[in-house]
């Protein structure tokens, strides 16, 4: 008789030790909180650009759901693109992505993200935010099969989602979704 209770004290203790753990891998600020840290941990690395990069792309691939924002930032003509199209803007949204985060975050200087555990619901969204030093950005977040990933984030008031596609729009217009792969790659030569 101990030694049942005992196995049903330990499943217990399994169980709510478990439970925070599956809490937070479904709660939008506590995702964020995790891609933060990713953040800093590539900071703190002291990499090269180019390995800094690909670090970046791993945590875009995890946190963002780049086929909603290839979507978003090609716009109307999304509708109308085969999957190869599709396949290289997600491809080259990814990489650019992971290119300007790892021009943002070279190397780490003692910075704090401070992430409101408060989230505000706006219709299908959730909106966290998070403070480094004066700085506060707005993540928009989207709960789809892989749980909740980010789909745009707001700095100073403006959309990153809506800059993208002003600075792709008159070569997606001219070039189709295909020419999305093409504008961002000359963004990237010309930042360098």
């Amino acid at each position: 008789m101990q030694s049942r209770n005992l196995t049903i004290a330990v499943s217990l203790t399994v169980v709510a030790i478990a439970a925070p753990a599956h809490a937070q891998a479904v709660d939008p600020a506590a995702r964020i909180a995790a891609y933060n840290d990713g953040i800093v941990a590539i900071m703190k690395a002291k990499l090269a650009l180019g390995q800094r990069r690909d670090r970046f792309e791993a945590l875009v691939r995890e946190y963002y759901d780049m086929p909603v924002i290839a979507q978003l930032v090609v716009g109307p003509q999304w509708a109308g693109s085969g999957p190869a199209d599709r396949a290289s803007a997600v491809a080259a949204l990814t990489r650019h992505s992971a290119v300007n985060l790892a021009r943002n975050f070279v190397s780490y200087g003692g910075e704090k993200f401070v992430v409101d555990a408060r989230t505000v619901d706006r219709g299908a969204s959730r909106i966290v935010k998070v403070r480094i030093g004066g700085d506060t950005l707005l993540y928009v977040m989207r709960k789809g099969v892989a749980g909740w990933k980010i789909v745009d984030v707001v700095a100073q008031g403006v959309s990153q989602v809506a800059v993208q596609r002003s600075d792709v729009a008159a070569s997606v217009a001219a070039e189709g979704v295909g020419g999305l792969a093409k504008r961002l790659a000359k963004l990237e030569a010309t930042a360098r």
